[in-house]
């Protein structure tokens, strides 16, 4: 299967483990492998320029921007870090996910929030050391659809747990 179009976002920090795994000439190779012909990195405050090693693939960087809606939609495949909000982004506009844990965080809850969409079967994630073995081996197919929360379903067990029913 390949994904034509990858997006990768680190978010609005650093993100470095991931960032060296980006631009590494084995993340050339596996992109190629996925029949990539373009990448496109938000990649925070880490400073990322690509080597002749990407030759083919069209690379695009840029720090941080108001909406990476835009790049969410045109993408086949998301490379992400933890952020809540941009999982959530992800998941709504139905792209296959792979979420990447920056366990360099101090009381890191993405891993909570990483952790259980997985179970949930919604996307993957790795550590930045696996993140081109889990490349290699994923499989769109084998993840669930992501169904959005209803605000009725939170209002009434909070009534509940508040003894209001």
């Amino acid at each position: 299967m390949g994904f034509r179009r990858i997006f990768i976002t680190v978010g609005t920090t650093y993100f470095t483990d991931l960032i060296t795994v980006v631009k590494s000439p084995e993340m050339a190779e596996v992109l190629r492998d996925l029949d990539c012909e373009e990448m496109t990195v938000q990649s925070g405050k880490e400073s990322l320029k690509f080597g002749e090693e990407f030759d083919g693939i069209a690379t695009n960087v840029y720090s941080v921007a108001l909406s990476i809606e835009e790049d969410i939609k045109e993408a086949d495949l998301v490379i992400s870090h933890a952020g809540a909000g941009t999982c959530i982004e992800v998941l709504k506009h139905k792209k296959p996910l792979i979420v990447v844990i920056n366990d360099s965080l101090m009381g890191n809850h993405q891993v909570e929030l990483a952790h259980q969409l997985a179970s949930e079967g919604v996307l993957i994630y790795c550590s930045p050391g696996k993140l081109l073995d889990t490349l290699r081996q994923f499989d769109p197919a084998d993840l669930e659809t992501y169904q959005e929360g209803s605000p009725e379903n939170f209002i009434r067990e909070l009534d509940k747990l508040m003894g209001f029913c």
